[in-house]
């Protein structure tokens, strides 16, 4: 990008929340300017240019700086702003991990958790000219809230930490009479769609199109009201059809969509335990999905990236995506939501330091039973620290709990920050009885969850004994090749190592022969292999790091994915 393109240019100019859409969107993405200090009021001549969402550090970003703990990381943007409507809210997508805003010289707010997007009601400090300051702290994996993948000192499958605003910031007005949240939740087996709504209206009209053709309108004065549809058309990865609804409160009419799609556990016709779709077993056949891309980290650098990546795992043949200790911006899931690919949403990993011996060596040579309530050893000694989790699930489930492709939760990971899993799956459902949970993957399973889970790399897979869940692959593989010219690094870091392409995919053919269909018949239900692309050091991804070559032969995927989904019936 040119210096004058880098300047004029708006970085993810798309609309944030596809499922609370108003026409009054000013996108604040851009040139920002950020300086770090040891905690000290910023000097004004020490104020240099940051593109915005870009996190510090990467590449797009135009940065190289990182943020240490105990530092402070200081954002400034000035913008001009013409009131129309009552109210202005101004809203962030994500900062990681801590920040406090402030709008005029006036603090409007904090937020705590770099996953999660925040707003705030900024109408009395608003005017024409505007000075936005956000100061943000990131103590990365030696604090209280989740890190997933970053680690301070990072190599192997640890990859480079970021700090900052990394994904969208943008400013809406409303009305007095508006609808300022809502939650959608389908009901296949009453052919019905409950909706929650928060807001300031007298009344909302309710208006709901299948393909353009009205298929029912109400009226309501209350916050919840059900939508009675006459047929339903399923949402699936065949057929991702999806419904749009618009909300009219007299002021302004938001609109939204919703997907008809039940989750949920059950037998198929050999009384083997599966996954059910809309009430019919489907294999999942998947891949890891760290979400990490070379030049903007852990942010996309533009949408076209996003869909052509989630257009290529759809042409494989994979029908679904496990998003691995992140999260992605909404649009992401709007995309896995037309698209039909379902997906797995990890809660990311927090707590303090663990010992990488017990959850990551001994694991993997066949230790994998152990109690999760020791919580010194988990990182999780502080009653904060366990607070800092649930507050972060709090923030996880309602930002995304719309999405129509997310159909299970992953509670834990390999131990990772793991403490009283059994409670926080119960946690997790209560809130949300609509999916599924992995209450631990990979290991120190407590019996709890819709999934008996496990990961295996080293050791041959054996199907363990089914025991009323579904039992999930949910990692293996992880085989690396390094592509010249496409990586950051010269030698790579992986789980089993190649040199020729050509072994390379004959072995990923017969692990999947092996390890996957063999075990079908004996209660495997799904599988996600290791992983999308490669991350810095790992290059054990289907793609290079900067998805421009696909390392594997795009029809053997295809004809091996095939054949693992018609194995289910």
């Amino acid at each position: 990008m040119s210096e004058k393109e880098k300047t004029t240019a708006v970085p993810l100019p798309e609309y944030p929340r596809m499922q609370l859409q108003r026409d009054s969107f000013i996108n604040l993405n851009g040139i920002w300017q950020y300086q770090i200090t040891d905690g000290r009021a910023p000097e004004e001549e020490d104020w240099k240019e940051i593109l915005v969402p870009y996190p510090l550090g990467s590449e797009l970003s135009g940065t190289r700086e990182e943020l240490h703990p105990h530092e402070v990381l200081w954002y400034r943007r000035r913008f001009t702003f013409e009131q129309s409507r009552k109210h202005v809210l101004l809203n962030f997508e994500a900062v990681d991990q801590c920040c406090t805003v402030y709008l005029n010289d006036k603090k409007i707010g904090e937020h705590a958790g770099g996953y999660t997007p925040f707003a705030y009601d900024v109408t009395k400090y608003i005017k024409y000219n505007n000075e936005l300051v956000v100061i943000v702290t990131d103590d990365s994996d030696r604090g209280l809230y989740a890190y997933g993948k970053q680690k301070l000192e990072h190599s192997g499958m640890w990859y480079t930490p970021t700090a900052g605003i990394w994904q969208t910031v943008w400013i809406e007005e409303v009305g007095d009479k508006a609808v300022t949240d809502l939650k959608i939740t389908p009901d296949c087996d009453h052919s019905c769609v409950y909706l929650d709504m928060a807001g300031t209206y007298e009344q909302a009209i309710i208006n709901v199109f299948a393909d353009g053709v009205l298929v029912h309108r109400g009226i309501t004065v209350e916050h919840s009201y059900t939508v009675q549809l006459d047929s339903v058309r399923y949402w699936s990865p065949e057929d991702p059809f999806l419904y749009d609804l618009y909300i009219e409160t007299g002021e302004e009419t938001v609109k939204s969509y919703f997907g008809m799609r039940k989750f949920s556990a059950g037998t198929d016709k050999y009384n083997v335990r599966r996954f059910m779709l809309n009430g019919r077993p489907l294999f999942l056949s998947g891949l890891l999905d760290q979400g990490y891309t070379w030049e903007g980290l852990v942010t996309y650098p533009d949408e076209a990236m996003m869909v052509k990546e989630l257009e290529a795992i759809k042409d494989m043949g994979f029908n679904m995506l496990r998003k691995h200790a992140k999260t992605e911006c909404r649009r992401w899931y709007w995309l896995c939501d037309r698209m039909g690919i379902l997906v797995m949403q990890d809660i990311p990993n927090g707590g303090g330091p663990y010992s990488f011996m017990s959850t990551g060596i001994l694991p993997n040579l066949g230790r994998i039973r152990t109690k999760d309530n020791d919580y010194k050893a988990a990182g999780r000694e502080t009653k904060e620290s366990r607070d800092a989790y649930y507050y972060e699930v709090d923030e996880i489930l309602n930002a995304l709990y719309n999405c129509v492709s997310i159909f299970a939760w992953v509670a834990f990971n390999e131990g990772w920050g793991q403490f009283d899993s059994a409670a926080a799956t119960e946690y997790i459902k209560r809130y949300d009885t609509t999916r599924l949970v992995d209450s631990a993957s990979g290991w120190f399973d407590q019996g709890a969850g819709d999934f008996l889970s496990r990961h295996c790399y080293f050791l041959p897979f054996k199907v363990p004994q089914e025991d009323g869940r579904i039992i999930l692959l949910s990692e293996f593989g992880g085989y690396s090749f390094l592509e010249k010219g496409h990586s950051k690094v010269d030698k790579l870091y992986g789980y089993r190592k190649y040199k020729d392409k050509g072994k390379l995919n004959k072995a990923i053919s017969d692990l999947y022969n092996r390890m996957v269909y063999e075990n079908i018949p004996k209660g495997l239900s799904g599988c996600i292999y290791t992983q999308v692309s490669d991350v810095e050091d790992e290059c054990n991804g289907l793609f290079t790091f900067d998805r421009k070559v696909l390392k594997v032969d795009r029809r053997m995927m295809k004809k091996i994915n095939d054949r693992l989904i018609r194995r289910v019936k």
